[in-house]
């Protein structure tokens, strides 16, 4: 399964994005950037703009310059407001051609009340 297709669904991750306007325009940026590296996901991109301009609007621009050096996505849901802010792992020397390609993208808690929403739902031995 492929991220970007699960943000492009009608019914993808997408829907749950609170603050989809504020980071959709960082989003496209990255993912161009990443085009440019991997011109077969295209198709994918394109699908991915396409749904954020049946979500937002075409050209949506930021309101303002970002208050924090670190991105925020809050996503709507059933236990309240989540925020996360993410890293990229990358193999920067794979040995393996496949390697070259693959991005990880990790989740971090960005406040304290997700953090503690996320702690409750992991049971403890």
């Amino acid at each position: 399964m492929n991220m970007l297709d699960l943000l492009a669904h009608p019914q993808g991750l997408f829907t749950c994005i609170s603050n989809l306007p504020e980071v959709a325009p960082h989003l496209m940026a990255q993912w161009r950037a990443e085009l440019a590296l991997q011109p077969t996901l295209a198709p994918r991109i394109a699908a991915v703009e396409a749904a954020l301009h049946a979500r937002i609007g075409p050209g949506h621009k930021p309101a303002a310059a970002p208050r924090s050096p670190v991105l925020t996505t809050r996503f709507a849901s059933p236990r309240g407001e989540l925020a996360f802010f993410s890293m990229f792992t990358t193999f920067g020397t794979p040995q393996d051609i496949h390697l070259a390609s693959l991005r990880v993208e990790h989740l971090f808690a960005a406040n304290e009340a997700t953090r503690l929403t996320l702690e409750q739902q992991v049971p403890r031995p």
